[in-house]
């Protein structure tokens, strides 16, 4: 026998006779002081991070900033969640109004690499760290936060709550939560990606530019 066979053969008994702990059946308790994050925080975080913010008081308000938005930057395409996943009152009509043709079906990307601008909803904003949070279901679109150069995500200021733990707090059964969704994905910001030299390049390998609108409470 070699020296190779020699190790390997070293660890298939050891793998025999390993002996691993048991199982907690209940996660530790997170002991770890909780900061008291804002809607505040969330805007400074997410800004720091290259992210936009820009706050309307009502839906409505929102939906024409988007809308103003495609006409200033010369969007005339999107791709986007069905309207009723996105949940902001008045977008459909105000794009419609801007000439804005929105492409809800994503089952060919090659036929959407031109699109300038996603728009998408979100699940909560995560003050902590100026994160958003989506969760893949029927009609919201995955490339829609991916594909395009420019992701917008429209939120209730409501559904910002101070951090990870908060939000499952809300969800109440976490792992049943996420076993009913194919893809839940946390967004800190525009793509980031950093080389060996230390250089820092926006989307790379996603949005260049993330723009949350909020609307709604403010502190």
């Amino acid at each position: 026998m070699n020296d190779r066979e020699t190790i390997l053969q070293a660890i298939r008994d050891g793998l025999k006779q390993a002996v691993l702990p048991e199982a907690r059946p209940q996660p530790p308790v997170n002991t770890l002081p909780r900061a008291a994050a804002t809607l505040s925080t969330f805007i400074t975080e997410l800004t720091h991070v290259s992210g936009q913010v820009i706050q309307c008081d009502t839906p409505q308000a929102a939906a024409q900033q988007v809308a103003a938005l495609c006409q200033e930057r010369g969007w005339q395409e999107a791709l986007a969640w069905e309207w009723a996943e996105i949940g902001c009152p008045g977008l459909a009509e105000a794009l419609a109004q801007a000439g804005v043709r929105v492409v809800h079906d994503d089952h060919d990307p090659h036929t959407l690499a031109h699109i300038p601008v996603g728009l998408t909803g979100a699940e909560a904003g995560l003050a902590e760290s100026g994160t958003l949070l989506l969760r893949k279901r029927a009609g919201r679109s995955a490339l829609a936060s991916l594909l395009p150069p420019v992701h917008i995500a429209l939120l209730p200021a409501s559904r910002v709550v101070p951090d990870m733990v908060s939000y499952f707090e809300l969800v109440g059964d976490a792992a049943a939560f996420i076993r009913d969704t194919s893809n839940l994905v946390f967004i800190t910001g525009p793509s980031r990606t950093g080389d060996i030299e230390q250089v820092l390049t926006l989307g790379v390998h996603g949005p260049k530019e993330l723009i949350v609108v909020l609307w709604g409470l403010r502190d």
